[in-house]
C-alpha cells in the first residue's frame, strides 16, 4: 500500500499556490539545539523525513553535516534542488553535503549507511494510519543504534482538511520497541490545535 497520488497532487498545489504554512523556511530551535547547543551532537549523517523544500538539510549541510532529505512531493523536492544549487559553494566550504529523493517514506530501502540523527517534522502525522506501521519499518531501518530522532507532530483534530494527526500512545505503540522515549514535550501548532515533540533514541542493536 503506498500513499494516493489525489494526496500528492493536493501538496503539488498547495506548493504551486504558496499555501504552505508547513513551509517556514526557518529551523526549529529544538533541531538548532541538538546539534549547535552546550550537548551538541558531532556533525554525521541525517535524515529529514518528508523535508518538503529543504531548509533543515540546508541548515546542517552548511554545519558540516552529511544530510539527506526525502519526501512524496515532487514540487517540494525539485525547489529543495535549486536551493541546495544555489548554496552549493558555501555547503562545500563547510565540510557538509545534501541530497533530496522524492520517495515515499513509508516504503524506503535499508540505507548504505544509516543515520546518526534523524528529524520528522510533521510527517508521521499525515501519513495514513494504515500505512504507519511501514513508517515504524522505515525509521527504524534507518537509524544506526544511539541515534537521536526528533519527532514533531500534530495532536488529531476535528478538522477534516487537516492531517489525521497522531497520539502520544500510537507514537508510543507504534516506535517503542525499538527507539527509548527520552523527553516529551506538549505544546500548541503555530495552525493551531495541539502538538508535541518527541526526543527518541535508538536502541542498541
Amino acid at each position: 500500500m503506498a500513499f494516493d497520488n489525489e494526496v500528492q497532487e493536493s501538496f503539488n498545489e498547495h506548493y504551486r499556490s504558496g499555501n504552505t504554512p508547513w513551509d517556514s523556511g526557518i529551523s526549529p530551535p529544538e533541531l538548532l539545539a541538538a546539534v549547535t547547543g552546550p550537548t551538541a551532537l558531532v556533525p554525521g549523517r541525517m535524515l529529514d523525513i518528508g523535508c518538503g523544500t529543504g531548509t533543515n538539510c540546508l541548515t546542517l549541510a552548511l554545519l558540516g553535516w552529511q544530510t539527506v532529505g526525502v519526501d512524496f512531493v515532487p514540487l517540494a523536492i525539485e525547489r529543495a534542488n535549486q536551493k541546495a544549487a544555489a548554496l552549493a559553494d558555501e555547503i562545500a566550504r563547510a565540510g557538509g553535503s545534501v541530497s533530496f529523493k522524492q520517495a515515499d517514506v513509508t516504503q524506503l530501502p535499508a540505507p548504505d549507511e544509516r543515520y546518526t540523527l534523524l528529524l520528522d517534522l510533521g510527517c508521521l502525522n499525515g501519513v495514513p494510519p494504515p500505512l504507519r506501521a511501514g513508517y515504524a519499518r522505515v525509521v527504524a531501518q534507518q537509524a544506526m543504534p544511539g541515534a537521536l530522532f526528533l519527532l514533531y507532530a500534530h495532536f488529531p483534530g476535528s478538522n477534516s482538511n487537516r492531517p489525521p494527526g497522531c497520539t502520544p500512545e500510537e507514537i508510543d505503540r507504534l516506535l517503542g520497541a525499538e527507539f527509548r522515549l527520552e523527553r516529551r514535550e506538549l505544546g500548541t501548532a503555530p495552525q493551531g490545535g495541539s502538538s508535541m515533540w518527541n526526543w527518541l533514541r535508538r536502541l542498541s542493536q
